[in-house]
C-alpha cells in the first residue's frame, strides 16, 4: 500500500511539472464547449393533459335500446394512429409549419421531425393521455400540442358518428331491398290464396275436415229427404183415401178424436224412421192411438156434419201435402249441392298436397323476408337513437386537466449541467495531456 502511495505521489509530481500545459488545454476545451453550450438554441416544450371519461349515465340505460359503442378500444386505437401520416400533414398545415418547407425533402423532414418531436402518453385503464411537443418556438410548441388535441377528441367523437352515419346508410339500403321483397311476396302470397280460394288448408279447418262435415251434412241431408219423401207419400195416401171417400159418399164422422190420431200417425211415422217399436216414445203413441181409437162414437151414415168436418180435414190434408212436396222439393235440391260439393272437395284431395307445398314455400319466403325486415327496422332505430346519444356529447366526454400553455422558459438544453459537464471534461483533458507529457519526458 505505501509502495503504491509513493508511485501515485511520483506521477503526480512529475505531471506537475506539465501544468502549464494542462491548464493551457483545459482553458481551450472549456471556452469550446461552453461556446457549443451557448450556441444551442433553446427548446420550449408545451403539455396538455386529456381526461377521457366514458362512464355515462346513458350507457346503461340505453343498453338493449341502442348500439353501444366500445368507446375504449376506438381510444386505443387513435392512441396508436394518432400520429400518422395524414394526421402529421394536418397538423404542419393547421399550425402553418407547411410553408418553410419549400421542397418535397424539406416536407420529409418537417414530417419526420413533428413525428419524432410529438409524444402522447396515456394510461387506458385511467384514460387519462398526455401531449408534449418541443419546439424553439414555443408558440409553434403550443399550436402543435392544440391542434393534436383537437384532432384526438374530434377523432373518437367523428369516428364514432360517421360509423353510426354509415350504418345507418347501409341499413337504409337493405331496408329498402328487403322492403321489395316484402312486398313481392305478399303479392305473390296473395294471388297465390285468391287462386286457390277454398282449398288452402287452414281455411274452416282445411279440406279433410271440411270432407268429412260436408259428407256428414250429405248423409242427414238425405235421412231428411228420406223422411220428406216417407211424409209426402203417407200424406198423400191419406188425401187419395179422403177423396175417394167423399167421392164414394162415405159417412164416416171426423170428429177432433180423428184429427188427434191423424197427427200422431204422422208423428209415429216419423218416429219408426229413426228408432224401433221398442223405442219409450213409440210404444207411448200406440197407446195414445190405441185408447183414442176406443174413444171414436160411430154416428149415422149421411150426416151432413161429419161430410163438413171430412171435407175440411181434406183440405188441411192437402195444404199439408203441398207443404210436405215444397219440403221434398227443397231437399232434393240440398242433397244435390251437397253431393257436387263432396265430389269437388274428393277431387281437390288430389290437388292438395301440391298445393300445401307452394303454400309453405311462399309462406316460409314471407316470414324470412318480415323478420329480416322487422330486424333491420328495429337495429336502425337503434342506430338513431345511438346517433342522437353521441350528439347529446352524453356518450363520452373529454375533459381538459392541463391545456396546453405559452412556455415562459426553455426546456432544453440545460446549460447549468452541460456547462458544469464542459469544466470536468476540459480538467480531464488537461490531466491527459500532463500524464501523457511526463511518460513521454520522465
Amino acid at each position: 500500500m505505501r509502495e503504491a502511495l509513493i508511485e501515485i505521489l511520483m506521477r503526480v509530481r512529475a505531471g506537475w511539472r506539465y501544468r502549464w500545459y494542462a491548464m493551457f488545454l483545459a482553458c481551450v476545451v472549456s471556452i469550446i464547449g461552453w461556446s457549443i453550450v451557448f450556441l444551442i438554441p433553446d427548446k420550449y416544450t408545451s403539455t396538455a393533459k386529456v381526461y377521457v371519461d366514458t362512464d355515462s349515465i346513458l350507457r346503461p340505460l340505453l343498453r338493449g335500446l341502442a348500439v353501444q359503442t366500445n368507446v375504449s378500444s376506438r381510444l386505443r386505437l387513435m392512441t396508436k394512429t394518432l400520429l400518422s401520416r395524414p394526421n402529421l400533414e394536418k397538423i404542419a398545415r393547421e399550425t402553418d409549419l407547411d410553408i418553410t418547407a419549400k421542397t418535397v425533402g424539406d416536407h420529409e423532414n418537417l414530417i419526420n421531425g413533428l413525428k419524432k418531436s410529438l409524444t402522447l402518453k396515456g394510461t387506458a385503464r385511467q384514460n387519462l393521455y398526455t401531449i408534449s411537443f418541443e419546439h424553439h418556438n414555443p408558440k409553434i410548441a403550443r399550436d402543435v400540442v392544440q391542434a393534436l388535441m383537437t384532432i384526438f377528441v374530434e377523432s373518437t367523437l367523428g369516428g364514432t358518428r360517421l360509423d353510426s352515419s354509415k350504418a345507418q346508410k347501409f341499413l337504409g339500403k337493405q331496408i329498402q331491398e328487403y322492403e321489395s321483397r316484402l312486398v313481392e311476396a305478399e303479392n305473390k302470397l296473395t294471388e297465390f290464396k285468391r287462386k286457390h280460394l277454398g282449398t288452402l288448408p287452414g281455411q274452416d279447418g282445411g279440406v279433410f275436415q271440411r270432407l268429412r262435415g260436408t259428407k256428414s251434412q250429405y248423409e242427414q241431408a238425405k235421412l231428411k229427404l228420406k223422411e220428406a219423401r216417407f211424409k209426402r207419400n203417407e200424406l198423400k195416401r191419406q188425401y187419395e183415401e179422403g177423396k175417394v171417400s167423399i167421392a164414394s159418399g162415405a159417412t164416416t164422422p171426423v170428429t177432433a178424436v180423428d184429427s188427434r190420431i191423424l197427427a200422431l200417425q204422422q208423428r209415429l211415422d216419423q218416429l219408426l224412421l229413426r228408432f224401433t217399436e221398442e223405442h219409450p216414445d213409440v210404444k207411448e203413441i200406440r197407446q195414445t192411438i190405441v185408447a183414442l181409437e176406443a174413444k171414436k162414437i160411430p154416428k149415422k151414415k149421411g150426416n151432413k156434419d161429419s161430410i163438413i168436418a171430412k171435407s175440411t180435414l181434406l183440405e188441411q190434408l192437402k195444404l199439408s201435402l203441398g207443404k210436405a212436396e215444397s219440403n221434398l222439393a227443397a231437399l232434393r235440391v240440398r242433397v244435390a249441392e251437397y253431393k257436387r260439393r263432396l265430389d269437388k272437395l274428393r277431387k281437390l284431395v288430389d290437388t292438395l298436397p301440391q298445393v300445401e307445398t307452394e303454400l309453405k314455400r311462399l309462406t316460409r319466403d314471407y316470414g324470412i323476408n318480415k323478420k329480416n325486415y322487422d330486424a333491420l327496422v328495429s337495429r336502425r332505430e337503434s342506430a338513431k337513437m345511438a346517433e342522437r346519444a353521441d350528439a347529446a356529447g352524453d356518450s363520452v366526454s373529454f375533459k381538459i386537466i392541463e391545456p396546453p400553455r405559452l412556455p415562459a422558459f426553455p426546456a432544453s438544453p440545460k446549460r447549468k449541467l452541460l456547462s458544469v459537464g464542459v469544466l470536468l471534461l476540459a480538467l480531464g483533458a488537461g490531466g491527459i495531456l500532463a500524464f501523457l507529457l511526463s511518460e513521454l519526458h520522465p
